[in-house]
């Protein structure tokens, strides 16, 4: 009789045993699949900027998988991107353009500017050339007066891994200042 006890004991608790691993396994399929269901991956696109004295820099997704770097130099004015080359890693782009006069400053002023990028998608016209897929702002913080300006980027020239350049396309100015303040 004994003997029969021991058996019903062991049989109890190995069936226990399978029911508690059992049960622990569903835990952890539910929390697996949970898990994969709200973690979405995200692809991270981080554009900075910052800025001295005397010159500011920012960087910017110009086509997919490809950043600029944008700086502009205070003294004089001078914006400027340059782009590596996906296959070589050498800078194989070079944009520029002079704020100066398309903010309309005062010459007689030491300019103290601002600038960041933005995110653009513009509309294809259907030509090789569309702007990058970032805008660059330039601010005078004396003034108020702000400029946007893009890059004409050409795909098919990129995909060739050829160098490309030119001037930045100034897509609008405003102000962010109404009144004008006295020195």
């Amino acid at each position: 009789m004994q003997e029969k006890k021991n058996h019903t004991l062991i049989y109890g608790l190995l069936f226990g045993l399978l029911i508690g691993t059992v049960a622990l396994g569903g835990v952890f399929v539910g929390w697996s699949l949970n898990q994969s269901q709200s973690t979405l991956e995200l692809p991270i696109q981080a554009t900075a900027s910052s800025t001295s004295d005397s010159m500011a820099i920012a960087t910017g997704p110009i086509s997919d998988g490809i950043e600029g770097l944008y700086t502009l130099d205070f003294l004089t004015g001078n914006l400027q991107c340059k782009v590596l080359n996906s296959r070589s890693g050498n800078f194989a782009a070079t944009f520029g353009r002079n704020v100066l006069a398309d903010l309309a400053l005062d010459g007689t002023k030491k300019p103290n500017f601002l600038m960041v990028t933005g995110l653009a998608n513009f509309a294809s016209s259907g030509s090789n050339t569309r702007p990058a897929n970032s805008v660059v702002y330039v601010v005078d913080t004396n003034s108020g007066k702000f400029a946007c300006y893009g890059i004409p980027w050409q795909r098919a020239i990129e995909a060739r891994g050829q160098t490309q350049g030119g001037t930045f396309a100034l897509i609008d100015v405003g102000t962010a200042r109404n009144v004008m303040l006295r020195e």
